[in-house]
């Protein structure tokens, strides 16, 4: 469905406040798209500076379907980074919420609005049954893309923080070579429908991924 806002070559991001997401926007701007960043009410000051400068901002709510409707009208394509790595049941924040409803809300909103492309970024490991549930939902939020008519492309690095204490545990340059990957693919149709798994926590393999064939089509 085609929007005035296309024209800016916009792309939805989600998660652009979380430990990658600074990496994503740079690497976006820097293939000449304009992040459009969807982020919680109150959460704008975590973006940086020269990040801010250069992509709009759109205050909303992943676990609520009009919201993320709203937010994504316009754009050219979704790069969903956002999650949780921990649960907070008294503010409503669950592995369910922020991982499978809120990625269904947004396939949901991309199909309405006819947004062909997206990007997904799950975790080493994930999948529906796991025994960790942060493996379990994030597996859950994957199949869902995997099982959508999108034309989509999902990396699978591993978790940004340790699950037991919170800790960071992924390099910079992993994130960087991650986000580079991300913004790489995104018109690139040789991308569509495929895997990319990271053997570690030190680096993102996309060079070699490409090059070795260490990618995998959808079953």
């Amino acid at each position: 469905m085609y929007s005035a806002f296309m024209e800016y070559n916009e792309v939805f991001v989600t998660g652009g406040t979380g430990l990658p997401g600074e990496h994503v926007c740079r690497a976006l701007i820097r293939k000449g798209f304009l992040p459009r960043l969807f982020v919680r009410p109150g959460s704008e000051e975590r973006i940086p500076p020269d990040v801010r400068d250069r992509c709009r901002v759109t205050p909303g709510d992943l676990a609520i379907r009009e919201s993320v409707e709203m937010g994504l009208q316009g754009t050219s394509a979704v790069v969903h980074l956002a999650g949780a790595w921990k649960e907070n049941p008294g503010r409503g924040i669950t592995f369910e919420e922020a991982h499978a409803h809120a990625t269904a809300n947004i396939l949901f909103a991309a199909s309405a609005w006819e947004i062909e492309r997206l990007i997904f970024v799950s975790a080493a490991g994930a999948r529906p049954g796991d025994p960790v549930p942060y493996l379990h939902a994030k597996g859950k939020a994957e199949a869902l893309v995997r099982g959508s008519d999108r034309s989509w492309t999902v990396f699978r690095p591993a978790p940004w923080y340790d699950l037991r204490n919170g800790s960071p545990r992924v390099s910079p340059e992993c994130l960087k070579e991650l986000a580079e990957a991300i913004a790489d693919s995104i018109l690139r149709p040789d991308t569509f429908r495929r895997v990319y798994e990271a053997a570690s926590t030190d680096r993102f393999p996309w060079e070699a991924a490409k090059r070795d064939g260490a990618s995998r089509e959808a079953a």
